[in-house]
């Protein structure tokens, strides 16, 4: 028995020394070890993939819809003020805030353009059947202005049309 409490002792201070010494042993405590995993897999995720907001996850789509072929027109800048003015009940200052965020958001677009259901994601659970078709007519508002929608656009939408609407089925055989 005195060996065994020799052994212990023996390794609590050597861990102490190397914690002293600056060593991480934090590794030995599986509960904190668990907590920094956890941490840093929510710190490595796009900030577009954790949006609970319905009205932040749809302006970002909005804003990804317009930005698919290139920078914003001022024609579709023009268009998504509108949109977030009269759709989503903005003031002007809550406006400029939500198209800035949303930009930022965007970033180079890759990841939001390849998975826009990831960025729906969280928030899907939100969106009333109202909201849903809102959300696609001012998707579809946006990709229409200048010219007809673009094949990247179209499918982009589509991509969330399936996401909001799993349960429609197609009209094809």
């Amino acid at each position: 028995m005195h060996v065994l409490l020799a052994l212990v002792t023996a390794l609590a201070t050597i861990l102490f020394v190397l914690e002293k010494l600056g060593i991480d042993v934090g590794w030995l405590n599986p509960w904190a070890w668990s907590r920094r995993r956890r941490w840093l897999k929510q710190l490595h995720v796009n900030p577009a993939f954790n949006l609970d907001s319905p009205m932040e996850a749809v302006a970002l789509l909005l804003v990804a819809t317009a930005r698919i072929e290139g920078e914003l027109s001022s024609e579709e800048k023009n268009e998504l003020r509108r949109i977030f003015e009269e759709t989503f009940k903005q003031s002007d200052e809550e406006v400029s805030s939500l198209l800035i965020s949303s930009t930022y958001l965007f970033g180079s677009g890759e990841e939001v353009i390849s998975r826009p259901e990831s960025v729906l994601e969280r928030s899907l659970g939100k969106f009333s059947q109202e909201q849903k078709e809102s959300t696609l007519e001012v998707l579809n508002r946006i990709a229409n202005i200048g010219s007809p929608p673009s094949a990247m656009q179209v499918k982009f939408i589509q991509a969330i049309e399936r996401a909001l609407l799993p349960d429609k089925q197609s009209e094809n055989w």
